[in-house]
Parts: structure tokens; C-alpha cells; sequence
């Protein structure tokens, strides 16, 4: 059980790498360019046992590193690590650990819904932010099955059939599959090719709601181990990671990234932000 739930919070550190760190920009051979303003930039994950996990990295421009550079050397340059991390919340303040590579957690508490909690983090190069929000609750999978598909085109993909209960206010919810690799975890972090969905229940709003998924983001064997996770967000969360997903491809968002998205950090940038995935694994035959 602890090997599974090391390999579980490691593919969960690789979904945060992944909506951190996008695509790397690639130089441009002009003058004239604003260097971007150093400002940290904080994005956090929650994993199955409710504890916590942020990374802090900085912003960079769109010369400091091209598609061609190594992602270690890239995370080594943009890793903030003299941080001190904070939590804060209706139990008290828990500092966070440093857990190298910009990660910081450690936080093991039982987050309730509607709780408020703010983040503070003080780095002595890059100085002071923070942030606060409240805790979403869990919607969890009603049901879900997990299984390999041909598409008739020599392809193996992932399919994942799944349904879920949606309250009847509006709602807003986060689909992750990610490939799991018990023997290569730090390749993972640092090249995540996890799938990302994004929902909302202006179509079904207070109905049940179920979908089948065809995952492209590689091809599958038999045998492959994958983590499914379904995660009830804010609105504010939505739109965030929407624009992320929308421009990853983008050239404005190489250019800019992550300086145009919206952000609830005071004095930094990207999003902090709470709640409580429903986590599945499944071994795909």
C-alpha cells in the first residue's frame, strides 16, 4: 500500500508539472522583448490522503529556454527552493516541507468543505505572495470502468466510461488519466503526459451525468497501469485551467505564459486551490 501510494502522489506531482510548466517557449531571434518581471508562480494538488502538494517556480521569458532544452536543467533554473511555506487555516498555521525540485508538503489534516485557508509563501530571492480559498467538496465517480480500445486505425487507447451524480447548483469538474510507471517516477514528473478534461454542468445541471472517454494522449498496451481521478472545482479554477488548455499550443501563450492567466495569488502568479479528487487505478486489460 505505501509503494502504491508513493507512486500515486509522484503521477499526481506529474499533473501539477504539467499545468506549471505547459510547453517550453522557443527563442526568438528579435530585440526589443520586456524581460518578465520575476514573480513566483504557485500551483498546488491535492492527493488521495488529503494531504498537500505545491510547487513554486518562477516566470521566465521566452528566451531562457527553447523545446530543445532538457526539462531537468529547465526545472533546476525555474525551482524556487529557499521558500517557506505556510498554511493556514480554522486548526492553526502548518509549515510545509521542502521535498526538493520546488515541491513543498506535508500537510496531513482532514480538509472539510467550506473550510478557508490561505497559503503563504516568504522566498528570500523572490520575496513575499499569498493566497486564499475554500475547500470544494468531493463529487465522486457513481460509477467507472476503465479498458483498452482499438480504434481501427492500429491504435490502442484508453477507455474510460464513467458517471456521476451533479447537485443541483452549477458545477464545475476536472477529469485527470494519467499513465502510471512504478520504474521511471522522476521521468513522469518531469514529462507528464497526463489527459485533462475539463466539465461543466450547464447541460445536465442537477441530473446525473455519465460519458465515455477515448484517452489519445498515447497508445496503450495491455498490462498498463493508469490512474483516473475526477475533481469538483471553482469556477475561478474553470476558467484558469481552461485557457491553459485552450493555448497550449499557442504562440501568445509561449510568449506570455504564465504572466495572461487569471490568478487568485497576491504578488505572484498561477492559481491555489483546494478540493478532493475521487482517485481510481486501474490496470488496463
Amino acid at each position: 500500500m505505501d509503494r502504491i501510494r508513493r507512486v500515486i502522489v509522484y503521477t499526481l506531482c506529474a499533473v501539477l508539472v504539467m499545468t506549471a510548466y505547459g510547453c517550453i517557449p522557443e527563442p526568438l531571434e528579435v530585440s526589443g522583448i520586456p524581460a518578465v518581471p520575476r514573480q513566483i508562480v504557485v500551483t498546488t494538488q491535492m492527493v488521495p490522503d488529503r494531504s498537500l502538494i505545491v510547487l513554486l517556480t518562477r516566470t521566465f521569458g521566452a528566451l531562457e529556454a527553447s523545446e530543445d532544452s532538457d526539462p531537468q536543467d529547465v526545472l533546476d533554473q525555474i525551482a524556487i527552493t529557499d521558500a517557506v511555506v505556510t498554511l493556514t487555516g480554522p486548526a492553526g498555521t502548518d509549515t510545509l516541507l521542502a521535498l526538493g525540485n520546488g515541491f513543498y508538503g506535508g500537510v496531513d489534516r482532514i480538509f472539510q468543505a467550506g473550510e478557508r485557508y490561505t497559503l503563504h509563501v516568504k522566498s528570500e530571492l523572490l520575496g513575499e505572495v499569498s493566497a486564499t480559498t475554500v475547500v470544494m467538496p468531493t463529487i465522486p465517480f457513481r460509477t467507472i470502468e476503465a479498458s483498452l480500445y482499438y480504434d481501427g486505425y492500429d491504435d490502442i487507447l484508453a477507455q474510460i466510461a464513467y458517471s456521476l451524480a451533479d447537485p443541483q447548483e452549477s458545477n464545475w469538474y476536472m477529469l485527470n488519466v494519467q499513465h502510471v510507471v512504478r520504474n521511471d517516477l522522476m521521468n513522469q514528473i518531469l514529462n507528464p503526459d497526463a489527459y485533462t478534461r475539463l466539465i461543466e454542468d450547464s447541460g445536465f445541471n442537477g441530473q446525473p451525468f455519465a460519458e465515455v472517454v477515448n484517452v489519445f494522449q498515447r497508445e496503450y498496451e495491455p498490462g498498463d497501469t493508469i490512474m483516473v481521478s475526477l475533481s469538483h472545482i471553482s469556477e475561478d479554477y474553470y476558467s484558469f485551467m481552461k485557457l491553459r488548455l485552450d493555448n497550449r499550443f499557442s504562440f501568445i501563450e509561449y510568449l506570455s505564459e504564465p504572466v495572461n492567466y487569471p490568478s487568485n495569488v497576491e504578488g505572484g502568479k498561477g492559481f491555489f486551490n483546494l478540493y478532493v479528487p475521487d482517485v481510481r487505478v486501474f490496470v488496463l486489460q
